[in-house]
């Protein structure tokens, strides 16, 4: 067996692991205190299980441990699929062709993501449904209000007038991931969605 360190980026300890003929990521919670609900390794997997059988593109889940034994914390294992890492979301060196079929491909993972409906794939009790809009509107505009930065005067207006022009909620849930962000590993089509740390909307 041998085991490596993915460094940059996860906020969860993140290892490659082979075993045998076996490729796979092991993702765990990191050792020490820490805030209740964060580092939900358990609901991590809990998402990436339950989106295993649909069409949206996440690694195959091999084992969730939420003993603290054998590595000190609650670990899961899944497939190791590859591809490359960009730490630059505007692709650079890549032709024009390419850099399209990569946004185009996470665009079609992020739909299919949308797509799925919580209550058909096991995940009906996950997150809190309604009010998605307003909730996240209040989240950006406290965290604008509480960032240290000089204040600028164009998010100002946009954090004012949001909440007053809110979509009417139309009770409609979905998956929404949550943290989706450049870096992306890709090869022009996405192939899964990491750190699928969903919520509802």
């Amino acid at each position: 067996m041998s085991l490596e360190r993915i460094v940059g980026g996860q906020s969860n300890p993140t290892y490659f692991v082979d075993y045998g003929g076996r490729r796979m990521v092991l993702r765990k919670k990191p050792p020490g205190p820490i805030l209740r609900g964060a580092h939900a390794v358990d609901r991590e997997y809990r998402v990436i299980e339950a989106l295993a059988a649909t069409e949206v593109p996440v690694p195959r889940p091999v084992l969730f441990h939420d003993g603290d034994e054998p590595l000190g914390t609650p670990f899961y294992l899944m497939q190791r699929l590859d591809g490359r890492v960009f730490h630059d979301g505007s692709l650079p060196g890549l032709a024009p062709d390419e850099r399209r079929g990569i946004y185009f491909g996470m665009a079609e993972a992020l739909a299919k993501l949308h797509a799925v409906r919580p209550e058909e794939v096991g995940l009906g009790d996950y997150g809190r449904p309604g009010n998605y809009f307003e909730r996240q509107i209040a989240r950006w505009t406290r965290q604008l209000r509480e960032s240290p930065s000089e204040r600028i005067t164009a998010l100002e207006a946009v954090a004012e007038w949001l909440p007053r022009h809110l979509p009417p909620d139309d009770g409609h849930v979905s998956i929404a991931h949550g943290d989706f962000i450049d870096p992306w590993p890709s090869a022009c089509r996405s192939r899964l969605l990491l750190d699928a740390l969903a919520f509802l909307a």
